[in-house]
């Protein structure tokens, strides 16, 4: 066997790796020839190359090294392919020594195979020390002689799957810790923990977080010392110095940043190394983000470990690391606003209990100075007030009285909240305290149309309550039924259950959602969309309620359905075991009735559909003097109208609504010029109203003012937002009320008078803009402003900006621009305009577009100043193109006229002469004499039809048929040419008939040429056996002629169209005898050149009749026309 074919053989099939070892000087190795191989060796190899798994052969003393494909990535990119056929000791010196060296000398003295999982070795196969994981069993091969010939190895790289491993461990733990924080200092030191347990990935890191003003803090290190070179406490805001970190690049940009030798900071110092002996030379920064902040609130720097590439899977694994810090970051200062927003409010809370208590004092005192002065006014019957003094005071009275009745409630909320309730709880006849209360309201329950029914047994012992209390709870319970409840009852029951006392107060008002039920009691808590008498109230009535009960260690419970009412029941205990020793009392209990049920009566009874002053939802009143504007006023409260009302009404015509929904309601009837409107009201509310006015076309520019009694900067942009005009808070003065609905209507007028500018300038730029005209404007220097898209087309200029780039002077051709300023210019500054035919220049192509030019100056509406130029200006190229194309053809009319009355004429003259000449000879035969007859009828109709052509184009040029008029006698004229007709159709019999003297000037020739087409066409289109009638009437100022014939009658649809050029009979026998249509034609063309008319009246009963009037000596047109009218 050849050694090439030993080779072949042995080292046969696997893959790129076996044809390079087949390419191996195997001689030159300590294995020698392939045909000397044993057995042993060659079985092992052919095993190798067969196999898809990494299989590797270390053969004899030196390990020479064989491998196949699937092993050959192993190798990485430096040891590939002069490994094959080498030495391992010489291709893996760097764990030679350490790791296959002694474990091969071990195995060929004991014989066993060696087996591990997951083995580190530091290979340097990719031009750096790498760190790499391996699975592995060598086995040793015997060879011939039982000794071990070399090593069979199987193995697998599992490097990814031991790092991935490792850093899904590190995200683990780092997600774990996104909810425990504290702060986010305690978040970055905890990261810091977490990722120094991966120094293998991360040698080092660094956190640092973003204070106010950008400087950043070192909060968590790990891998460093912190506060060493590499690790500034702190690093300054603004420009990074080339110093230390450049971290405000990365919170800039908000993009990672990888600093590698040489651009890491010199003054860092070296880097720390980790678990290797050389220093980290690359570093990777990320931002650190918060959720809700556009910019980053701190830095993670990271070491890249020296033994790994930075691929993309190392870089994913930091970003992920980053954003779950970011996420835990997130949450720790979510966590701290968390706190410091319930410490403020805790803060805040104890303040407002401060102030509610300190000012108990101040706001009663003014109160009292209020209320008793206003009271002493109305009761002083010694100076009894005038009956709008006495409305005024009223007013003032009833609404104290709802004042002092919203501070006791918020006084009595904040002594409560403070703990410092004084109650004084005593033994009490609950049933006669309650229907007492109750009673109370029943004349207002009975005015509403309502029924009260009361029922409180009583009870078989005093109950302990506070008796103030007591009152507040009914009568709020009370005030609140009335208040929702529009027909049927309201129902107050007490009774004793088992050591407990319930009261129940029921209505069949309009219910509440169930999804509003669990809210019931929530402080300042309103059911919105729910229909009621009012939308006042503190919204902390039932809560207060609530309070109170629990106060008697009770509990209150509601039960609703929307339309059918609602239930709230009180439930107390009996006794006084449950109350503090301290507030009971043994005073014997009084059924009186307390101060507050005034206040509670006062604010139902505003409440009521007719008011104390009798304001309600009213039409519009027309007040002398009112003629400035329409107002529409809509306010829930009685008081606020009935005042509001008087101070407009003087200037304005003013109507009333009660709530948004009458609002929409009136505005339907009549859209007024403003709508001052309360924000809060039952039903509809304000903002409600508004939306619904901007929605609707009709009413979306009324301008609305906003009344309210949330003042602040906050509540007056919340309801300019909404899209209120203006916003306008309560308490407001009188002046302040009118300037702002004066200054409002004013504004609103303004604004429609600007928006019907608008439309109409509107409408006039769309018709500019669709004109198919060149309309442009241009400022008082010649630079163009403004051109319509046509003007834009028309010159070549494709949008604003190449018309703005323009002057006038650009749109004219350079030839033509001398004459625009010299000529044109100067006759629009001293006439104000120019307007003639001229030539503008295309920017394109550069030719000349003949246009109609009007070029005039622009002037202010008020001074009459110039202001700006102007053209409309029309292009007239399909013109000048039709005029030119006119001109051609007349010009070649004018020659075919020269070439017919010439060249075609002469020899059918020289035709006609010779045939006349034959037939005056005697010596003729028969059929010659038929002949030259012939010839003379056919030559005479060639040149009536030349002639024809020729009258039909004098009259297509506009020059109409000339006429020669001379003296003759009518009759006689028309005689003559009915000889030559009657010569040419001898066999047809011509009657004529005349009357008059027939004097007159005509045209001879023309005359014999209207007889002998009129009479030619009435022999031609009757039948042979019937006569043509011919009759003339020449009475010395009109002559008439008439044609009659019996043939059948001219269509309707030919009628109109008789005497047009090339219209024929449509009952001609044949295409040869036909004529041209000219005939009707030159008829009409004759008379009219003669100053008359021809008219034809065609019935099947009475035949054709052909009538031509002409004036019988050549007159002005007036005479003309009322001659033949005449006629």
């Amino acid at each position: 066997m050849t050694r090439r074919s030993a080779v072949d053989e042995v080292l046969a099939g696997g893959g790129a790796c076996g044809e390079l070892l087949r390419q191996v000087d195997w001689a030159k190795t300590p294995v020698g020839p392939v045909e000397g191989w044993p057995q042993s060796l060659r079985t092992a190899v052919g095993i190798v190359l067969a196999s898809n798994y990494p299989l590797y052969l270390a053969w004899g003393p030196h390990y020479v090294q064989m491998y196949n494909d699937a092993y050959r990535p192993i190798c990485g990119a430096t040891k590939h392919p002069a490994s094959l056929g080498q030495e391992a000791s010489l291709t893996w010196p760097e764990v030679w020594a350490d790791v296959l060296g002694p474990s091969w000398e071990r195995m060929r003295v004991t014989g066993e195979p060696i087996r591990v999982e997951n083995l580190l070795m530091l290979l340097d196969r990719n031009g750096y020390l790498e760190e790499c994981y391996f699975s592995y069993c060598h086995s040793p091969i015997r060879d011939e002689t039982g000794g071990m010939g070399g090593v069979f190895a199987a193995l697998t790289e599992t490097t990814e799957q031991v790092i991935n491993e490792r850093r899904l461990r590190v995200i683990r733990d780092l997600s774990t810790l996104t909810g425990e924080q504290a702060t986010a200092r305690d978040a970055c030191r905890e990261a810091a923990r977490v990722l120094a347990s991966c120094p293998n990935d991360v040698p080092f890191a660094l956190l640092y977080l973003l204070d106010a003003e950008g400087e950043a803090h070192l909060v968590g290190t790990s891998g460093v010392e912190a506060g060493g070179a590499a690790a500034p406490r702190s690093v300054p805001s603004g420009e990074d110095s080339p110093d230390t970190w450049p971290l405000a690049a990365v919170v800039r940009g908000g993009e990672p940043l990888l600093l590698s030798a040489p651009r890491l900071p010199r003054a860092l110092g070296p880097l720390p190394a980790g678990p290797w002996p050389e220093g980290a030379s690359t570093v990777w920064l990320q931002p650190i983000t918060q959720s809700g902040h556009a910019r980053p609130v701190g830095v993670l720097v990271t070491g890249l470990s020296p033994r790994r590439a930075f691929d993309e899977h190392y870089r994913d694994f930091l970003v992920l690391a980053a954003r779950t810090v970011s996420t835990s970051v997130s949450g720790a200062r979510a966590r701290e606003e968390e706190r410091r927003r319930a410490e403020a409010l805790e803060q805040l809370d104890r303040a407002k209990t401060a102030f509610f208590n300190n000012i108990s004092h101040e706001f009663r005192t003014p109160l009292a100075l209020m209320l008793g002065p206003s009271r002493d006014s109305l009761d002083d019957s010694s100076e009894p007030l005038g009956p709008h003094q006495r409305e005024r005071q009223e007013t003032i009275h009833r609404n104290g009285l709802r004042l002092l009745k919203l501070v006791n409630t918020l006084l009595d909320f904040s002594r409560i909240e403070a703990g410092r309730v004084q109650a004084a709880y005593a033994p009490t006849d609950l049933a006669a305290l309650t229907e007492g209360l109750a009673s109370t309201f029943r004349s207002m329950m009975e005015r509403a149309g309502l029924r009260l029914v009361v029922d409180c047994p009583p009870l078989p012992e005093p109950i302990w309550v506070d008796r103030e209390m007591w009152e507040k709870i009914v009568l709020n319970l009370l005030s609140n039924a009335f208040k929702f409840t529009f027909e049927g009852e309201v129902r107050v029951a007490l009774r004793g259950f088992a050591g407990r006392v319930v009261l129940s107060v029921s209505d069949t008002g309009v219910g509440i959602p169930a999804e509003e039920l669990p809210r019931v009691f929530e402080r300042f808590h309103r059911v919105r969309g729910t229909r009621g008498r009012s939308f006042e109230g503190s919204g902390i009535g039932l809560s207060l309620v609530q309070e109170l009960v629990k106060l008697h260690g009770g509990d209150i419970q509601v039960g609703s359905r929307v339309g059918r009412g609602s239930t709230f029941t009180v439930s107390v205990p009996t006794g006084n075991a449950h109350l503090p020793a301290e507030h009971r009392m043994l005073e014997p209990p009084s059924v009186s009735l307390g101060p507050s049920v005034a206040a509670f009566l006062n604010d139902v009874e505003g409440w009521l559909g007719g008011s104390p002053v009798g304001e309600r939802a009213t039409p519009p009143l027309a007040h002398p003097g009112g003629t400035d504007g329409h107002v529409l006023l809509v306010d829930d409260n009685a008081d606020m109208r009935a005042y509001v009302r008087r101070l407009l009404e003087g200037r304005y015509t003013v109507e009333t609504a009660e709530n948004g929904r009458e609002a929409l309601n009136a505005i339907l009837r009549r859209v007024p010029d403003l709508v001052l409107s309360d924000v809060m009201m039952p039903g509809l509310d304000g903002f409600g109203l508004l939306r619904r006015l901007r929605e609707a076309p009709r009413t979306r520019g009324v301008p609305v003012i906003l009344l309210s009694a949330r003042a602040g900067e906050e509540a007056t942009v919340e309801g300019l937002r909404h899209g209120a005009n203006d916003y306008l808070v309560k308490p407001f003065s009188a002046r302040e009320l009118l300037a702002r609905v004066e200054g409002n209507i004013a504004a609103a007028r303004a604004r429609e008078e600007k928006r019907q500018a608008e439309r109409e300038r509107g409408k006039l730029a769309a018709l500019v803009e669709q004109s198919s005209d060149f309309i442009g404007m241009g400022d008082l220097q010649g630079l163009a402003l403004y051109i319509n898209d046509a003007g834009r087309r028309l010159v070549g200029l494709r949008d604003e900006d190449d018309v703005r780039r323009t002057h006038l002077l650009d749109f004219f051709t350079e030839e033509d621009r001398p004459f625009v300023r010299d000529h044109i210019l100067p006759a629009v500054a001293k006439h104000g305009r120019w307007e003639g035919e001229f030539r503008f220049r295309h920017f394109v192509t550069g030719e000349a577009i003949p246009v109609l030019y009007h070029f005039f100056q622009l002037t202010d509406a008020e001074t009459g100043e110039p202001v700006g130029i102007a053209t409309v200006t029309r292009d007239i190229s399909e013109r000048k193109r039709r005029e030119l194309e006119a001109q051609r053809r007349a010009e070649f009319e004018k020659q075919l006229i020269g070439i017919v009355s010439h060249d075609l004429r002469n020899p059918i003259n020289a035709i006609l002469l010779s045939a006349q000449t034959l037939l005056r000879r005697d010596e003729l035969s028969g059929p010659a004499m038929k002949n030259a007859t012939r010839i003379v009828s056919s030559a005479e109709r060639a040149t009536r039809l030349i002639r024809d052509l020729l009258d039909f184009t004098q009259a297509r040029l506009g020059s109409g048929i000339p006429i020669r008029r001379e003296p003759m006698n009518f009759h006689d004229t028309i005689w003559q040419a009915l000889e030559e007709v009657q010569l040419a159709h001898p066999e047809r019999r011509v009657l004529f008939e005349r009357a008059g003297d027939g004097q007159g000037e005509w045209d001879g020739e023309r005359l014999h040429q209207v007889v002998q087409n009129l009479v030619t066409n009435a022999l031609r289109y009757s039948p042979p056996e019937t006569s043509v009638r011919v009759s003339t009437l020449a009475d010395g100022v009109t002559a008439v002629l008439q044609v009659h014939n019996h043939g059948p009658p001219i269509s309707e649809e030919l009628l109109p169209r008789l005497f047009q050029a090339m219209q024929r009979g449509a009952l001609e026998p044949d295409f040869a005898s036909r004529s041209v249509g000219l005939g009707l034609f030159i008829v009409q063309q004759v008379v009219h050149a003669h100053g008359g008319q021809v008219d034809v009246r065609s019935t099947a009963a009475e035949g054709t009749t052909f009538t031509v009037r002409m004036p019988c000596r050549a007159v002005s047109p007036p005479e003309r026309s009322r001659e033949l009218v005449g006629a």
